[in-house]
């Protein structure tokens, strides 16, 4: 994020600003789209060869775990916005370790919180 360019810094605030209107009207797959978008932004913006053979590998399994907790919370969007803001505006100050550290957080809360969920729910005796 630190080298991002000015096109996709416009590509990640477009997205940011998607997801919160999205949001706003509890549009999960509005949401989810914004989500991807972002991420698919962000990633190109490393330039990092190595960064988006890994992402491209695992992409879709954060895609399905992203999808799940969307669904599963589509009244509670907006909570997820403020990681994606912090993320923008650590790119506007330069500030690589807050950026890494909203993603990480952010992750972490999705997985948490579609974990607990599908535990509490009918497909519980699918999951490990």
């Amino acid at each position: 994020m630190e080298n991002c360019d000015e096109a996709h810094r416009m590509e990640l605030i477009t997205a940011y600003d998607q997801m919160v209107q999205s949001a706003r009207v509890n549009d999960g797959r509005g949401f989810y789209q914004a989500i991807l978008d972002f991420a698919a932004s962000g990633i190109a913006a490393t330039k990092n060869p190595v960064l988006l053979q890994l992402i491209d590998g695992i992409m879709p399994n954060l895609r399905r775990l992203q999808y799940v907790a969307i669904a599963l919370k589509a009244d509670a969007l907006e909570e997820s916005t403020r990681y994606f803001k912090i993320i923008i505006d650590a790119l506007e100050t330069r500030d690589p370790e807050k950026g890494v550290a909203a993603i990480e957080a952010y992750i972490e809360a999705e997985q948490s919180f579609a974990i607990a969920a599908l535990k509490n729910s009918p497909l519980a005796g699918y999951i490990g």
